[in-house]
């Protein structure tokens, strides 16, 4: 009898192995399959937390950029602290400059704040694959808000600087001396 019982716990054992791998088998493809799905990438339209204008993000050579896309009211650059650009329109206005990878699903880089003129140290992260967190320091003071992704917009702003664009819009990355690649453009 003690060699049945023998036999039947070493069953019940290879029976317990075969169950903890397949568990463990299927927790790791439900990883992965949730990682696939949320694949961190920052490029897309994304509304600002005041709604009060859409900034385009792109990958470029030197980092991903971000411009502004749309306005709710067309502002002027008024407060840039190259004289040469003050008074230009906002739309297009290099908002988010060369966001390089920094931890996982963080960038790093610089962004301008148009209402004051100056660029600031800044990081952006995905929170979830339509949530974008902007985060900017001055000195030992930062602040931050979220940002939404925006699905099927329309390029453009209104007021004065209306005009229609074509389905391809000028790309935001800043222009590359010759012969430095620029990344590819996703549509």
């Amino acid at each position: 009898m003690a060699i049945r019982d023998i036999g039947s716990l070493r069953a019940d054992i290879g029976s317990l192995r075969a169950l903890a791998a397949g568990a463990i088998a299927a927790g790791s493809m439900l990883v992965m399959s949730g990682s696939a799905a949320f694949a961190a990438d920052p490029a897309g339209v994304w509304m600002v937390a005041d709604q009060s204008a859409t900034i385009r993000i792109e990958p470029c050579a030197d980092g991903y950029w971000g411009v502004i896309d749309w306005e709710r009211q067309a502002g002027i650059d008024s407060k840039n602290p190259d004289p040469a650009r003050r008074g230009r329109p906002l739309l297009g206005t290099p908002i988010l400059i060369g966001m390089k990878p920094g931890e996982a699903n963080e960038w790093q880089g610089k962004v301008y704040n148009p209402k004051d003129g100056s660029y600031y140290k800044a990081s952006i992260s995905l929170t979830n694959p339509d949530a974008l967190k902007l985060e900017g320091c001055m000195w030992v003071f930062c602040g931050g808000e979220t940002w939404t992704r925006v699905s099927g917009s329309a390029r453009g702003t209104t007021g004065a600087g209306a005009q229609a664009r074509d389905a391809h819009p000028r790309s935001v990355c800043p222009p590359q001396s010759p012969g430095t690649a620029q990344a590819p453009r996703r549509n």
